[in-house]
């Protein structure tokens, strides 16, 4: 159904999945991997995305150049001139959002203001005052080389993000987007209560409602209660289901095959009423995207920053690429526009 049904040789390189499980398969990669996944796939059926409609997206800002979910971060996406700013909220304990992508404090990316080590814990016993007080950007995380720090960088709310955005976006152009992930322990597996969940979907609808940027928005998630709760409270807005494959799953989609866990996702996200499939890269084949778009569903895959690996997916025909390298993203899409070869270096 999905094609693509070769033996693809797998040499681990440097690479990074959304949900940063260390041990995961998928945290890591290869060029030579990529090549062979464009290779498999270039020849079968399938139409190009077009560049003028792609959606360009900053990964937690730009992860890979700025310390993510961090005001630097942000501008260097909008320096790039990505079309999307992506970013994770949690709900603290006083019931405010916070921008973070995990939902405990992590010690690898941020410290305490005298730069002594912070301990792990959880963000719902925490006020946004106190995980305000922390210094999260001067670590680099070691996981990105061409990070820069930003000493003393503070962590955002939901409200002062979009103050930010409203006063240093650009004056000109098309209206900055805006793709916001809910964050719970655990992620599509989550636990969490049912009455927190729909408070966090509450909090940050009105949010961005204050910001009047429903229109501008999805809001995304692999806990697809949780989208569930923002069709019910509201049905304008546009929502996003991401999904990640197991080890075993992503190892039968390395060999070729594995169109069994992609037919689910696609019915799943499906049957969720969702706007956009959002999956791990390596789920996305011509058959897939076409599939998608049967189901009026468009397909925004993360996270890609391997720029061979960006022209595959736009060879596929996806709707928008989330990458933590905007600089990468928006050099492959540049050079294609003007009909130029990619640079793979």
């Amino acid at each position: 159904m999905f094609g693509c049904r070769k033996l693809l040789k797998f040499r681990p390189n440097k690479s990074t999945g959304k949900s940063d499980v260390s041990a995961s398969w998928f945290a890591t990669g290869s060029l030579g991997l990529l090549l062979a996944l464009w290779s498999a796939c270039a020849g079968a059926p399938g139409r190009a995305s077009d560049l003028q409609k792609l959606d360009l997206q900053g990964h937690r800002g730009a992860r890979g150049l700025a310390p993510e979910n961090t005001w630097p971060a942000f501008q260097k996406a909008i320096e790039y001139k990505m079309s999307t700013l992506e970013l994770d909220t949690v709900l603290t304990k006083d019931d405010q959002i916070v921008v973070h992508h995990d939902s405990e404090t992590n010690p690898v990316l941020c410290q305490n203001d005298d730069g002594t080590p912070i301990e792990s814990r959880s963000l719902y016993n925490l006020t946004l005052a106190q995980l305000q007080q922390l210094d999260c950007g001067t670590l680099v995380n070691p996981k990105f080389t061409r990070q820069q720090n930003a000493p003393k960088t503070r962590l955002l709310s939901i409200g002062e993000f979009f103050q930010r955005v409203h006063k240093e976006r650009p004056a000109s152009g098309p209206a900055l987007r805006f793709n916001i992930e809910t964050k719970f322990p655990g992620d599509a597996n989550a636990t969490v209560a049912a009455a927190r969940m729909e408070k966090h979907v509450q909090k940050l609808l009105a949010a961005i409602s204050g910001a009047d940027e429903i229109a501008n928005t999805t809001i995304q998630s692999f806990y697809l209660p949780a989208l569930l709760a923002v069709r019910e409270q509201n049905r304008t807005i546009k929502t996003s289901a991401l999904f990640a494959p197991s080890y075993f799953q992503g190892f039968l989609m390395l060999a070729g095959f594995g169109d069994g866990a992609r037919e689910d996702i696609l019915e799943r996200a499906h049957a969720s009423g969702v706007n956009i499939i959002s999956p791990y890269y390596l789920y996305v084949t011509p058959g897939f995207v076409r599939q998608a778009h049967k189901y009026n569903m468009q397909v925004v895959p993360w996270t890609v920053n391997d720029a061979a690996e960006m022209k595959r997916l736009i060879q596929c025909g996806v709707d928008g690429i989330i990458s933590d390298y905007p600089d990468v993203l928006r050099r492959v899409v540049d050079q294609l526009q003007a009909g130029q070869s990619v640079s793979f270096q």
